[in-house]
């Protein structure tokens, strides 16, 4: 059932087997994972179903050097959106920040979870191996084309071959007709459960631990109205992204001074985001008229194709990993009389005739301590203090950057697809915005020396709190984070449904004013 906190009594202290803060693509994943088989599960979200600019303020960031994009209504390039929503990189509204996402599924390669020795601080200490199956059952669970067989389609064997020969590389991401939202795709279960709860309005403030300081006991809400909640439970998930779970787990430090899982200062550490730039276009050569087909963008759903340099380059010059994408511009009359002026063949795809490529290319940066979040003086309306954000870059992030598009311009003349023109102003990370894939402030590591979560995305130092998201990412080689952040969910669910019993028949809900038991109703197994 969908409750709003408004709706609850003063001061109510809500019990369950699980709570879920966060209703993006892995909070609704694990909640409903474990609803189906039987868990009692709490799911709290600081949205209502109405998106509300007072509650989105919560989100706000204190910036101590690079900012991230900002609300932009007037923005070409988030015109499937709302006004309200554009440029905007996290919301708080029932289903997260999938309100606001594009669609694209892409998985991780093997080769971005191995250790990189020009690269500080890489390497996963799970393997691909490790998250495969669960990339498999989504796929086939959300209806998502299989994209180990789009890999081996004669088409794309060719032109990787092709490329291969000019030292770059090429990897294939499901694009959705209509982007997943979990309000849509969930809300309906959701509304139907009698084993899950989710509570709209309910912003958490503060994680509460046992004596032993072992466990997470409670869960601590408030509304922009006043109304406060407290939420009980043997598990604890966070799926509320990189700079929420960590501002979650600093400001939770009423036992320990220095917050949750923070016993050697690495929560909110090791940020990064993917530097994007968007503006660039490329005139075509002959082998992007030759696969041309390849290339477009539509009609959804569809396999689509984005480019880099090979491995054996990045390994010689000490790159780092980046991706760059090309979408179809369609000739105008104009376009079209100027090639025949000009005496240009057609580029042709199932669309109509192409008069250039949009270049997006999008880099990797080394993940290092000195980029980190951190709490600032400054409070927010519900007397909590923001999250200040000093997103860094180093020397071999500006030195990387640099090289790859010299060798990209280089290798793409050479291999056919054409040339670049990026006008007056070429990528560079001054210039370049986020892509709101914020990643790394609880990185996974096997020693709580190294990370905040291990391999079962546990917080270190606890028995019960986990995390899901793209904060537990120790690096975020490849764009497009969301297909690794919900088999990661995947895998928790199954990890918590082992360790968690199954609901004894019974959720209890009481308040200053009553105690009443719920009755569960049977579940699918």
């Amino acid at each position: 059932m969908i409750t709003d906190i408004l709706d609850l009594g003063e001061q109510t202290t809500l019990r369950g087997q699980v709570v879920v803060v966060g209703s993006g693509i892995a909070g609704a994943e694990v909640a409903t994972h474990l609803a189906r088989h039987g868990r009692d599960v709490v799911l709290l979200e600081s949205g209502r179903d109405r998106f509300d600019p007072a509650i989105q303020a919560l989100n706000d960031v204190v910036f101590l050097a690079k900012r991230h994009r900002e609300l932009d209504p007037d923005s070409y390039y988030h015109r499937y959106l709302p006004p309200e929503l554009r440029g905007v990189s996290r919301v708080r509204q029932f289903g997260g920040t999938s309100n606001v996402w594009t669609g694209k599924w892409k998985y991780l390669q093997p080769s971005d979870f191995e250790p990189r020795p020009w690269v500080p601080n890489s390497g996963w200490p799970i393997a691909f191996d490790d998250l495969l199956e669960h990339y498999r059952s989504a796929a086939a669970d959300y209806g998502f084309g299989d994209l180990e067989a789009e890999a081996q389609r004669a088409e794309i064997v060719a032109l990787r071959s092709t490329l291969g020969a000019s030292g770059l590389k090429m990897s294939s991401f499901y694009w959705e007709k209509t982007p997943t939202r979990t309000a849509k795709r969930f809300g309906d279960e959701m509304r139907r459960a009698t084993n899950l709860r989710v509570i709209l309005g309910a912003t958490v403030t503060e994680l509460g631990l046992d004596k032993a300081h072992r466990r997470v006991t409670t869960v601590r809400c408030r509304s922009l109205e006043g109304r406060e909640l407290t939420v009980e439970a043997d598990a604890i998930v966070l799926a509320t992204g990189a700079l929420e779970s960590a501002r979650l787990l600093l400001a939770s430090n009423r036992q320990l001074p220095g917050g949750l899982g923070n016993s050697h200062n690495l929560v909110g550490r090791f940020y990064t985001d993917h530097p994007k730039h968007h503006t660039g276009t490329l005139r075509p050569g002959p082998l992007a008229r030759q696969y041309a087909n390849e290339l477009q963008y539509a009609p959804k759903p569809r396999f689509c194709i984005c480019f880099a340099l090979d491995d054996a380059t990045q390994q010689a010059h000490q790159l780092l990993e980046h991706v760059l994408y090309l979408k179809p511009i369609y000739e105008t009359r104009w376009d079209s009389l100027g090639r025949l002026v000009r005496g240009r063949p057609a580029c042709r795809d199932g669309n109509g005739a192409i008069a250039s490529y949009r270049v997006k290319f999008v880099t990797e940066q080394v993940p290092h301590t000195d980029s980190r979040i951190t709490l600032g003086t400054e409070l927010d309306p519900l007397g909590q203090r923001k999250t200040v954000l000093d997103w860094r870059f180093t020397n071999q992030d500006h030195r990387s950057t640099e090289k790859i598009l010299e060798l990209l311009t280089q290798r793409f003349a050479e291999a056919g697809l054409g040339h670049f023109d990026f006008g007056d102003q070429p990528p560079t990370l001054d210039n370049m915005t986020d892509a709101a894939h914020q990643m790394g402030t609880t990185r996974m590591a096997h020693r709580p020396e190294e990370g905040v979560v291990d391999t079962d995305c546990r917080v270190f130092g606890t028995e019960n709190l986990y995390v899901a998201s793209s904060a537990v990412f120790p690096t975020g080689p490849s764009y497009s984070p969301t297909f690794t952040i919900l088999a990661l969910a995947r895998r928790l669910g199954q990890h918590l449904l082992q360790t968690t019993p199954p609901a004894p028949g019974e959720v209890r809900l009481s308040s200053a004013a009553e105690d009443v038991a719920v009755p569960l109703a049977g579940t699918p197994g």
